[in-house]
């Protein structure tokens, strides 16, 4: 059971956005046969989980850095055939050399998820930027300008500039 792997907490070493992945340093020690204890290796060529539908074309990618904490996830089986479609040649299991890893792992909460919980939504931020989506409303800020949509309007504070048509229905109330 000491060389069976199952995830382990992690940092970011390097990460290529072009290959989608990265090099991770699993967090803690190993105890080897003998008693000694060493840091685990480094983990080169480890793919990275986001939230994305290949088929669809959605999903939300975001920066991955070094230094970032994540979990490292090692895989049952060996990652041959899910990476190249070629059966696996050998027969390791829960190795290390088949992790995936998930960016993200917090040590604790913070302002963004105390945020999308007290509000029931969905927050996504980019430095000063914020984007947050309720069921009752979408809020969208970005330095002092904001938008709000609900169902009954769409607010906006800030400067507002149209490039193309404006259409309407209905009253215009205010003007």
């Amino acid at each position: 059971m000491d060389e069976i792997h199952t995830a382990i907490p992690g940092e970011i070493v390097s990460f290529s956005p072009g290959s989608g992945k990265a090099v991770v340093q699993p967090n803690g020690k190993i105890t080897m046969p003998g008693g000694q204890r060493m840091s685990y290796p480094a983990i080169s060529d480890v793919p990275v989980v986001f939230p994305v539908c290949q088929s669809a074309n959605t999903g939300m990618a975001f920066p991955v850095k070094s230094g970032d904490s994540c979990l490292i996830v090692v895989s049952e089986t060996e990652l041959d055939e899910w990476r190249s479609g070629a059966e696996s040649e050998g027969s390791l299991r829960f190795d290390l050399s088949s992790a995936i890893v998930i960016p993200g792992l917090l040590v604790g909460g913070g302002d963004l998820i105390q945020k999308a919980c007290s509000n029931d939504a969905v927050v996504i931020c980019a430095g000063t930027s914020e984007f947050m989506l309720s069921e009752e409303k979408m809020v969208c800020r970005v330095g002092d300008t904001e938008i709000t949509a609900t169902e009954a309007e769409i607010a906006v504070r800030g400067s507002l500039k149209v490039d193309g048509d404006i259409s309407y229905t209905g009253a215009l109330h205010g003007v």
